[in-house]
C-alpha cells in the first residue's frame, strides 16, 4: 500500500503545542505587563521619564522577577534591578500585540483526528503515546531555561570575581578574559598575570551569499531586514519586523521572538527551543545554516522561506 506525503508536514508539531512551558509563559507575563503600559499612555509617559509608581505593574513586576529573575535580558539581570524587566516590557508596549498561532480548538481539532485513526482498542494507547510527547516536548524546552538560570548564576559570580580583582588594582575588569578567568578558577590558583583580551584577525575578505540553503523548521515566508545577534548587547538594536539571525535561540532572547518576521539559525532541529517559540507565534524559520551569522550581515534584505528551508540574501 503506497502512502501520500501528509499536506501539511507540519501538522503533528501543532498537536504537540498544547502543553504549556516557561518560555511561552514567561512572554505571557511580560506582555500582560506591556498591555497594561499600551492602554495607559501616561504610564507610558512616566516611565520614559524613569518615574515608578504604577502599584499594579510594580507588583506585576515584582513577580515576574520571583519567577524568572535568574534569567537575563541579553546583558541584563533582573534579580535585583525591577528596571532590567521594565526596559524589555517598554519594547512589548511600544509595538502591536503579537497573535499566536496555535488555538485550543485547533488543538482538539486535531487530537481528534490523530486518535480517528486507530480502532477504538489502541485509542488509550494513542492517547498515552501523545502525552509522552507532549512531556518530552515540554522537557526539551524548559531544559533551555533551567540551564540559562545556571548560566545566570554564573556570569554574576564572574562579575564578582572581576570586581574583586579591579579592587585588588590588578587590572581593569573590562579587560579581563572570561576564559582565562575560569581556568583560574578550576585550577584554585591564585592570579599571578594580568588577563588579557582575546586578539582576533580583523584581516581577510568578506563572504556574500545569494541563496542559501537550510532546513525548514517553521512554515511560511517573510521578507525582512536582518538583525544578526552575535553577542547579547545586540538584542538592544533589534527592531519589531526585523530577520532574527543569530546562532541558535536561547532563552535569554526569547522576548524579542514574537516581534520577529522570520528566523534564521545556524544550528537546530524541528524539536529545538527556537523552533517551539517560533511555531508558536506563527514565525517562518530556517535552521542549519553554516555560517548563517557570518554570511548575512546586519540590514541585509532577506527573504525566509519556511516550506523549503532557503534564504535569499539581497
Amino acid at each position: 500500500m503506497t502512502r501520500s506525503p501528509p499536506a501539511d508536514p507540519y501538522e503533528f508539531m501543532q498537536l504537540l503545542g498544547a502543553t504549556e512551558m516557561e518560555s511561552t509563559e514567561r512572554n505571557q507575563m511580560l506582555e500582560k505587563m506591556a498591555s497594561h503600559i499600551r492602554e495607559n499612555s501616561r504610564l507610558a509617559d512616566k516611565l520614559k521619564n524613569h518615574i515608578y509608581d504604577d502599584e499594579r505593574l510594580n507588583k506585576e513586576v515584582h513577580q515576574f522577577i520571583e519567577k524568572y529573575g535568574d534569567i537575563s535580558f541579553g546583558t541584563s539581570y533582573c534579580l535585583n534591578d525591577p528596571r532590567a524587566v521594565i526596559s524589555p516590557v517598554m519594547e512589548f508596549a511600544s509595538r502591536p500585540t503579537p497573535k499566536k498561532s496555535l488555538k485550543t480548538g485547533t488543538i482538539e481539532t486535531l487530537k481528534n483526528n490523530y486518535l480517528s485513526h486507530f480502532h477504538e482498542e489502541k485509542r488509550a494507547y494513542a492517547a498515552e503515546i501523545l502525552d509522552l510527547a507532549r512531556a518530552s516536548y515540554q522537557m526539551r524546552d524548559n531544559d533551555n531555561v533551567y540551564l540559562s538560570r545556571i548560566k545566570t548564576h554564573v556570569l554574576l559570580a564572574i562579575d564578582e570575581f572581576k570586581r574583586h580583582l579591579e579592587k585588588s588594582g590588578k587590572q581593569k575588569s573590562e579587560n579581563i578574559d572570561i576564559q582565562n578567568i575560569i581556568e583560574d578558577l578550576h585550577e584554585n590558583e591564585s592570579v599571578q598575570q594580568p588577563y588579557s583580551e582575546r586578539a582576533f584577525d580583523q584581516t581577510g575578505f568578506k563572504m556574500k551569499a545569494r541563496q542559501i540553503v537550510g532546513q525548514p523548521a517553521g512554515p511560511g515566508i517573510a521578507e525582512g531586514t536582518a538583525r544578526v545577534i552575535l553577542e547579547p548587547s545586540d538584542l538592544s538594536k533589534f527592531k519589531a519586523s526585523e530577520v532574527l539571525v543569530c546562532d541558535t535561540i536561547d532563552p535569554s532572547m526569547t522576548f524579542v521572538v514574537p516581534f520577529s518576521v522570520g528566523i534564521v539559525e545556524r544550528r537546530g532541529g524541528m524539536l529545538i527551543h527556537g523552533a517551539i517559540i517560533a511555531r508558536e507565534y506563527g514565525i517562518p524559520r530556517v535552521t542549519g545554516i553554516p555560517d548563517a551569522t557570518a554570511l548575512i550581515q546586519s540590514g541585509d534584505e532577506v527573504m525566509v522561506d519556511g516550506y523549503l528551508g532557503i534564504v535569499i540574501v539581497g
